[in-house]
């Protein structure tokens, strides 16, 4: 289901952070499948993430309980370090996911998890990374996958793969404010969450002048709606790289909330918000 009207109002900012409490009716849902669980599908026929060691497996596969440990959606017992499967996870599915690599990170290309590569923090994210990737430390790290129940494994955030989808990537979300403020928000829906996002892209395609490229929301696989205004941008000269800060209203009741937030064709992140 999508939201998709545009908010040029107070009042239209307030009815966004409605939606992600959960105004919005969802869908029916679809049998899980291999199309579309990149998890593996429960005894009840929902997809599930396939990283627990009760629901543990992939490609849209049934679910196995394991014995010893779930690592990287393969069962794996405690004394094989976790590399039961020489590190490659079955290459007709995809391989390795980013972000499920722990201290390796994912080629995509091979379906490997391997070392990770040295990089360049100096220059601008990801400092020669590939992508899907973000220079910390000057070395290379997977992005971190969500996961809040913002995306449930069949989303496509969470199905997203940089050799396919050439997105903007996000490689960081922290909550800057969640406070009433009245001078921002209108009546009985003053509670005002703030942010803040930082990404980066290949194609370039941040603005000086404020323009980014497509930014949703997201609550249980709902695309929620396209997020419009109530954002600030910081962009580098390159058009590479930048923050954006997010301001939504909400109602004064409401004491903590947690968004989800993917870029059309990227990746997914989530963000806690509490007085």
């Amino acid at each position: 289901m999508v939201c998709s009207h545009a908010m040029s109002s107070r009042v239209g900012i307030a009815m966004l952070l409605g939606v992600a409490l959960g105004l919005c009716v969802p869908a029916c849902k679809e049998s899980c499948t291999a199309e579309n669980c990149i998890g593996c599908c429960d005894s009840k026929g929902e997809c599930q993430a396939g990283t627990r060691v009760a629901t543990c497996g992939k490609g849209g596969a049934a679910c196995s309980a394991c014995e010893g440990q779930c690592v990287r959606q393969v069962c794996a017992g405690p004394s094989d370090g976790g590399r039961s499967d020489g590190g490659v996870l079955n290459t007709v599915d995809g391989g390795c996911l980013v972000g499920l690599c722990g201290a390796e990170v994912c080629d995509t290309s091979t379906g490997s998890c391997v070392t990770a590569p040295g990089c360049d923090g100096s220059r601008e994210q990801p400092g020669g990374c590939m992508g899907g990737r973000v220079c910390t430390a000057a070395t290379c790290r997977d992005v971190l996958r969500p996961s809040c129940s913002n995306f449930s494994p069949s989303s496509a955030p969470l199905r997203w793969t940089p050799t396919v989808n050439f997105g903007p990537v996000l490689i960081g979300a922290r909550a800057v404010s969640f406070a009433i403020d009245t001078a921002r928000c209108p009546a009985g829906s003053t509670r005002r969450a703030v942010v803040e996002l930082t990404a980066y892209d290949f194609n370039g395609r941040f603005s000086p002048d404020g323009g980014y490229p497509k930014l949703f929301g997201y609550r249980e696989n709902q695309t929620l709606t396209e997020i419009r205004d109530a954002v600030t941008t910081t962009v580098s000269p390159s058009g590479g790289n930048a923050t954006l800060q997010v301001a939504s209203c909400g109602s004064d009741a409401v004491t903590s909330l947690t968004v989800g937030y993917a870029y059309e064709n990227g990746n997914g992140v989530c963000v806690t918000l509490v007085p």
